[in-house]
């Protein structure tokens, strides 16, 4: 190893060691203390299942809107949302399918 490929290691160490986001890591965290979707049935017998949320950008990918446009939309009452502790806009899924399904435009015959 020479002096110059010795000094560049620790640097190259140092800081993030990866590509992933803070999202993705906690994502990865939270499916492997949870385990699979739906959990065991026989736990899940008799609790309703908790609604679930979707953030700004899911629900423009499912309009075909941009993530602008549905901040603008939910500010004017057209969209139904939740806004969390840190002031962030989740969307009610089962809500924003229906209503994508409302407005799907279907050939005419």
């Amino acid at each position: 190893m020479t002096a110059a490929s010795s000094l560049a290691a620790p640097f190259l160490l140092r800081g993030r060691t990866t590509t992933r986001s803070n999202r993705a890591r906690h994502s990865i965290r939270v499916r492997r203390t949870k385990g699979e979707p739906g959990g065991n049935p026989t736990q899940r017998q008799g609790r309703p299942r908790p609604p679930s949320y979707l953030h700004t950008a899911e629900v423009a990918d499912i309009l075909h809107v941009s993530p602008k446009t549905v901040s603008r939309w939910a500010k004017e009452g057209r969209l139904p949302f939740l806004k969390t502790l840190g002031g962030h806009r989740r969307y009610p899924a089962a809500e924003i399918r229906q209503l994508a399904n409302e407005l799907q435009v279907r050939p005419m015959a």
